[in-house]
């Protein structure tokens, strides 16, 4: 059977501004138990992709270390700490990877290996309609032949 990226995408999106704070995104995170979002530029249109990594590699040039995508941790940890009132254009990706919900899951897996990178933004008619991640193609891989619904 052959699968699409429209099969196993993400259509319920999450977004952030280029300007929210970066302890706004991490909440977030936490809240929609994700690592990764498109960011929104003031006229709506898409300018990056922000995610957990992008975080942990500004972050380490501070003095706090702490995981914060796990669910229940808790925010006053990080209430203090200057680097967290940064926005998120500072730490974003401006590298913008897409992929049309008709192409083949296995021309998605080429993309995402050969670029090094975790999501692809899924459009049609230059149109954000969906996301898709390695953790949607894993779920597709563990799931039985049964299970797939299509």
């Amino acid at each position: 059977m052959q699968f699409y990226v429209k099969d196993i995408m993400t259509t319920d999106l999450v977004t952030v501004k280029e300007d929210a704070t970066i302890r706004d995104l991490i909440r977030t995170f936490a809240d929609k138990d994700i690592l990764g979002v498109p960011v929104i530029n003031d006229k709506g249109f898409v300018c990056g992709v922000v995610s957990s990594i992008d975080i942990l590699k500004n972050e380490s040039s501070h003095s706090f270390y702490h995981d914060p995508f796990m669910k229940n941790f808790e925010m006053n940890f990080i209430e203090d700490a200057k680097f967290f009132d940064h926005t998120v254009a500072e730490i974003m990706s401006r590298d913008i990877y897409s992929i049309g919900p008709d192409e083949s899951i296995a021309r998605m897996a080429k993309i995402m290996y050969d670029k090094k990178i975790h999501r692809l933004l899924v459009t049609e008619y230059n149109k954000l309609v969906g996301i898709v991640s390695t953790f949607d193609l894993l779920k597709l891989l563990a799931s039985s032949d049964e299970e797939i619904v299509v």
